[in-house]
This record gives structure tokens, C-alpha cells and sequence, in this order.
């Protein structure tokens, strides 16, 4: 029996569980591999980022938007499919989440700001259907991060109340926003780190 009050786990995905689905460093890459201008592609990004997350346009329409307003020598399915190869699960740490959630009879949720369609890839690649009892990304609920009501949506799902709720991140600022809506919130650094902090929780850690 686990000895602890909580009831549900909620985490992040990326930076937690496995790489970035799409983040500066990817983008980067992206530009130095397709010899495109990284300002050129930043600029356009920033004016559409927050639409693409909170799912009013595909991954395809974002991509075509951010680096093809020239004539390229490259296609829009060689960005696309680089950056869904660069999608890297963390098999370790999901492992970990697995055993942990049966050990403490814990129900486990995944908090995300994810696109569509690499939100599908990822959740194939990455098994979540098996690891997670439910989803919520922003694509899906047109919220993100740090929106409270994401939150707030995620604990009516579970009918879990903040104190009885755990949430992880690797972006300290979530961290901090989750908390002061009551969670007890834990800022992943690494998974010998988490280990110690959920064991400080009265958790049976595996």
C-alpha cells in the first residue's frame, strides 16, 4: 500500500519523459541543416507559435508559414520529418513513471504544450496511450502553459484536488505556477534528483 495521501501524478512531457517536441535549439539545427537564416525563421515564428500550440493551425501550415515564405531547394515533408526524427524518448524515465504510478496506486496524467501533429507523433513514439490515464494538451484544449485553466481542466478530468496532486516539470516557471495553485509541484532536473524529492513525499519509490 502506498503510504502517501496523493492521488494522481501529473507531469510534462518534453525535458521530463523525452527531448523537445519543437524548441529553439530544434530549430536551430533545422536552419544550420537546411542552410536557412535563423533570424529569417525565428521572426516568423514568433508571430505564429501561440496559434500553432493552441491548435488552430497543423504542424504542416505552421511550417509552410515559418520557413517557406522564399522558394526553397528543400521540401516541407524533409523539415517535418526531421523534426519528428528528432523526437527522442527518455525509455528510463518512462519506465520509472510506469512502476511508480502501480507501486503507489497512482493515476497519471500528462500536462503538455504540444502542436498538432507532433502532439500524434509523439504520442505514438513515446508509447503515452499505455504509460498516461489521459492527455491534455494545448492543441486540444486551445490553452497553454501557464494558463491556469489548463490546470484547473486537467484536476476536473481526474475529480483530484490540487493537494492530493503532483506535478512535474523541467520548466521551473510551471513549476512555480502549479504551486501556487496548490500543487505539490517538483522542478525535474534529473531522474536520480526525482527519485529523492518523491521519496521526501512518503512515495514508494522504485
Amino acid at each position: 500500500m502506498a503510504r502517501s495521501t496523493f492521488h494522481i501524478l501529473y507531469s510534462d512531457i518534453g525535458g521530463v519523459l523525452g527531448t523537445n517536441g519543437w524548441d529553439t535549439g530544434l530549430r536551430h539545427r533545422i536552419a544550420e541543416h537546411f542552410k536557412v537564416e535563423s533570424h529569417e525563421i525565428e521572426s516568423r515564428h514568433a508571430l505564429t507559435f501561440d496559434t500553432f500550440e493552441r491548435g488552430f493551425m497543423t504542424f504542416e501550415q505552421y511550417l509552410d508559414y515559418v520557413f517557406f515564405s522564399s522558394p526553397r531547394r528543400f521540401t516541407l515533408e524533409e523539415v517535418r520529418d526531421y523534426a519528428y526524427n528528432a523526437s527522442t524518448p527518455w525509455p528510463q524515465n518512462i519506465t520509472f513513471y510506469e512502476t511508480l504510478k502501480v507501486a503507489n496506486n497512482l493515476k497519471l496524467a500528462l500536462i503538455s504544450n504540444e502542436g498538432s501533429g507532433l502532439t500524434q507523433h509523439r504520442v505514438r513514439k513515446f508509447g503515452l496511450r499505455n504509460l498516461a490515464d489521459f492527455l491534455v494538451f494545448s492543441c486540444a484544449t486551445h490553452m497553454r502553459k501557464p494558463d491556469p485553466a489548463i490546470w484547473g481542466l486537467a484536476l476536473e478530468l481526474a475529480q483530484a484536488l490540487p493537494e492530493e496532486s503532483i506535478y512535474i516539470d523541467d520548466r521551473k516557471m510551471f513549476v512555480d505556477i502549479a504551486a501556487e495553485h496548490g500543487f505539490t509541484a517538483i522542478h525535474y532536473t534529473s531522474l536520480e534528483k526525482l527519485r529523492g524529492q518523491l521519496s521526501e513525499l512518503d512515495l514508494i519509490v522504485p
